[in-house]
């Protein structure tokens, strides 16, 4: 797969995390659903720092923010991601990424499963989300894939 994939799937993450976001507005007791959404950005941002550099990451996979830092730190992410994107080669994506987990340990990874881990992650998560919203009482985003591809041939994504 090329690079145009990945920013297919990037734009996807992108579209779901704001999709969400907008359901934990006017939550009042939502801190779970939060949890997980704050969740989805430490992880792409430890995923992020695994790519500038292999040591151990100082990034927090589970930060404390604000709503409107959410918004802030998914749209930052995504320009980050797709400047990353740009900047693969075939022949980079062929490759393995090679890291530290959280807890150290030296991992090799090809670039294109990682890239995939992270957009399935951040949709397993976005899922809690929506079964936390629910819980409380809210009306949880339909973040599905197929959502997003529909609303992108509606022009409503």
């Amino acid at each position: 797969m090329d690079a145009n994939f990945y920013r297919k799937l990037f734009d996807y993450d992108l579209w779901g995390n704001r999709e969400a976001l907008k359901s934990l507005e006017g939550l009042a007791a939502a801190e779970r659903s939060r949890r997980y959404f704050r969740h989805v950005i430490g992880a792409e941002r430890i995923w992020l720092s695994r790519f500038e550099t292999p040591a151990h990451p100082s990034v927090d996979g589970w930060p404390e923010l604000t709503l409107e830092e959410c918004r802030v730190a998914v749209e930052d992410l995504h320009q980050r991601w797709m400047a990353l994107l740009d900047a693969l080669t075939p022949e980079r994506l062929a490759q393995d990424l090679v890291y530290r987990n959280t807890k150290g340990v030296e991992f090799r990874t090809p670039i294109a499963d990682v890239l995939l881990h992270l957009a399935m992650h951040s949709a397993y998560h976005r899922g809690q989300v929506a079964a936390a919203v629910r819980e409380v009482g809210g009306k949880p985003a339909a973040t599905d894939y197929v959502v997003y591809v529909r609303r992108v041939a509606a022009g409503t994504a």
